[in-house]
């Protein structure tokens, strides 16, 4: 017997006498760095391929490559080989990268030793599947532990199967169907890769690390020296997620704030800061935290919380928040029924499908989130509330509930609303309406407020649970609430137009405390309004050098600020025919003075003149004309004219014209 099949047969008696390690990295002489498990899922990228890596070192000289078959379906799929070069040394490295697609398909793999004609099957991987990564931490409503019925193989999660076997701790990490696990992947969860897998076909893996009645501060128990301790609550969720060793997690849930709310606890954000902190060192590959705005209960410190959940995603890198608002079946007044929460993963498969899986359709997926309040008169009895642009919001109409002691009890949006940290006493709102991304709050009289909230946080006189009705998108998610939201002054403004020769000159007043300005224009065969130029605080006027006569111009201007808009003010001009040319020096022509006028207008001709001298106002119509004859001076009572711009022009007996602009 040769060398090489002594080795062949020897390597073929370890292997087979080590069947009882089959989960283990080695198998004899074949040491395994990276090897698939069974019913592991790899993380798809975006074209929806996956690599599933096996590499490591093979102990036995003589063997020419170590090959990897994979079947999909059980039929053959692909083969890949890595060539083992020794190199004069008694062992050799190997390193395969086959490929798999994410889709509702089983892949397998056989890995084999290879020498010429011979080869030795060294270990097989079954049910293996590519698809996406969610990851899950907070306390009872991101564990949501209400069962259902629904359980599908390609939703899958690194757990254990609950039994009472003392032999399995709960840092066990298998890879089993996410349905009847322990930890409980939770209601929404399982809903989530539900959404996904019959819409998209795609397998995912759902890793839950949340524990009822949690502090945030018990998530930071964080071991410098090993992160990933399995004994700790932050170190159990980081094992599994190292042990299901995904490439890319699409999105990780952070769903907590309960338990801070419900005793009071302050300082909510100074503890998050840490723990995100800590996230961003363990979690490296997590395209996207999701920060999940909490319910409204009753709590001195759940408008800030709340308030503070809902502006993580301008805080801090690669996150977007989602708000549980107006979620049904809202039971105690903190839990859902399991309807509830399904709902709720329904919801954010919707808001995640666009970013995760392409979805075209990206109206009112997300939480309509209020960018600005502000009063939109100098009256100030009518504040704006402005959302992200692109939401179609609806005012909701009023309900009625049955109060604790059974009699019926009105619930109105208008009610609240609250100011200056006013908590116990709503805003006198008179009435509310929704349009595009505004709401606007119509107050019973003028208000000096200077911050507003959006839902209470003190319990109403015989009301236990609060329901609603809330402010929400035409897809029915629910705006986030708000603490201590800014109420910017109003800006004010005005607008005006004269043609200037063949311009029209716009021109508007400075907006105090505006940042800048943006300018609009249609023409009166178009009824959509197109952006001319966006300009800064300093600049009040612009030239229109592109207009045509006979035509009617309409301008809109607005103002802009950090916490305020002002309206939108429109001018409208006709541009009329100037028959001649303008002298090029119109100084040396005619001098009028003084202008700005109030009662007289001054008019100095260089030479005596001859012609017709008219004013026309922003409109293009004429106030005023008259014949002149050699004149050098000339005057003009202004005193009935109305405030405003106008142009005078004058066409001598040579066919000259020259226009000045002049206010009164």
């Amino acid at each position: 017997m040769n060398s090489t099949n002594k080795k062949f047969i020897l390597l073929l008696i370890f292997i087979c006498g080590f069947k009882a390690e089959i989960y283990a990295q080695r198998f004899y002489s074949v040491v395994f760095d990276q090897l698939p498990e069974d019913m592991q899922l790899y993380a798809r990228e975006d074209d929806d391929m996956a690599v599933v890596p096996v590499s490591g070192v093979i102990e036995v000289a003589g063997w020419d490559h170590i090959s990897v078959v994979t079947f999909r379906n059980k039929e053959r799929y692909a083969y890949n080989k890595s060539v083992l070069a020794y190199e004069g040394k008694p062992s050799a490295s190997f390193d395969i990268k086959p490929s798999i697609k994410a889709e509702m398909a089983d892949y397998s793999f056989e890995i084999y030793a290879c020498k010429q004609a011979d080869s030795i099957l060294i270990v097989k991987r079954a049910e293996v599947v590519a698809g996406d990564f969610y990851v899950i931490s907070g306390q009872s409503n991101a564990l949501a532990l209400q069962f259902g019925d629904y359980s599908n193989k390609y939703c899958r999660t690194v757990a254990r199967i609950p039994d009472s076997n003392p032999g399995l701790t709960p840092g066990d990490t298998l890879w089993i169907p996410a349905a009847w696990s322990w930890t409980y992947v939770g209601a929404w969860g399982l809903q989530l890769q539900r959404s996904v897998l019959e819409t998209y076909g795609i397998p995912t893996c759902v890793i839950n690390g949340s524990l009822p009645g949690t502090k945030i501060t018990q998530f930071l128990d964080r071991d410098a020296s090993n992160p990933a301790k399995p004994t700790s609550l932050y170190g159990g969720l980081l094992h599994r997620v190292n042990k299901a060793k995904p490439a890319r997690i699409r999105n990780f849930f952070w769903y907590q704030g309960e338990q801070e709310a419900i005793e009071g606890i302050a300082g909510y954000d100074a503890e998050f800061d840490k723990l995100f902190k800590y996230w961003q060192i363990d979690y490296p590959q997590v395209d996207e935290f999701d920060i999940i705005q909490i319910n409204a209960f009753w709590s001195p410190t759940a408008g800030e919380i709340r308030d503070f959940q809902r502006r993580t995603k301008y805080l801090y890198p690669k996150t977007d928040h989602f708000a549980t608002l107006g979620l049904p079946l809202y039971t105690d007044g903190i839990h859902y029924l399991i309807d509830g929460y399904q709902i709720l993963g329904k919801r954010l498969f919707h808001f995640l499908s666009p970013k995760n899986y392409g979805l075209a359709d990206t109206v009112d997926v997300s939480c309509p989130d209020i960018k600005k309040a502000y009063y939109s008169s100098a009256k100030k009895d009518e504040i704006v509330l402005l959302f992200d642009e692109g939401q179609h919001l609806k005012w909701p109409a009023d309900t009625i509930i049955k109060g604790e002691d059974g009699t019926p009890v009105t619930m109105s949006n208008r009610n609240f609303f609250f100011l200056d940290g006013n908590n116990a006493s709503p805003a006198k709102v008179k009435s509310g309406t929704a349009a595009g991304n505004r709401v606007t709050l119509s107050m019973t009289e003028p208000v000096t407020a200077k911050t507003i909230n959006y839902l209470p946080i003190v319990k109403p006189a015989n009301i236990s649970v609060f329901r609603g009705p809330y402010i929400t998108n035409s897809t029915g998610l629910s705006a986030f609430s708000f603490n201590n939201v800014t109420i910017g002054d109003p800006l004010l403004l005005s607008l005006s137009s004269i043609q200037a020769g063949m311009t029209v000159q716009v021109e508007w007043p400075s907006a105090t405390g505006a940042t800048n300005y943006v300018l609009e224009r249609k023409t009166d065969s178009s009824a959509v309004f197109t952006k001319i130029k966006e300009f800064d605080d300093k600049t009040v006027s612009y030239v229109d050098k592109d207009v045509a006569v006979n035509k009617t111009y309409t301008y809109r201007i607005q103002a802009f600020s950090a916490v305020s808009e002002s309206q939108q003010y429109e001018s409208s001009i006709t541009v009329v025919p100037i028959l001649a040319v303008e002298p090029q020096n119109k100084s040396d022509y005619m001098n009028v003075y003084p202008n700005p006028s109030t009662d007289k207008l001054n008019i100095q001709f260089k030479k005596a003149t001859s012609g017709v001298l008219q004013i026309v106002n922003k409109q293009g119509q004429s106030v005023f004309s008259d014949n002149i004859v050699l004149k050098k001076e000339y005057f003009i009572n202004t005193a009935l004219l109305p405030s405003g711009a106008y142009i005078i022009t004058l066409k001598n007996d040579k066919g000259i014209a020259v226009s000045q602009k002049i206010v009164k």
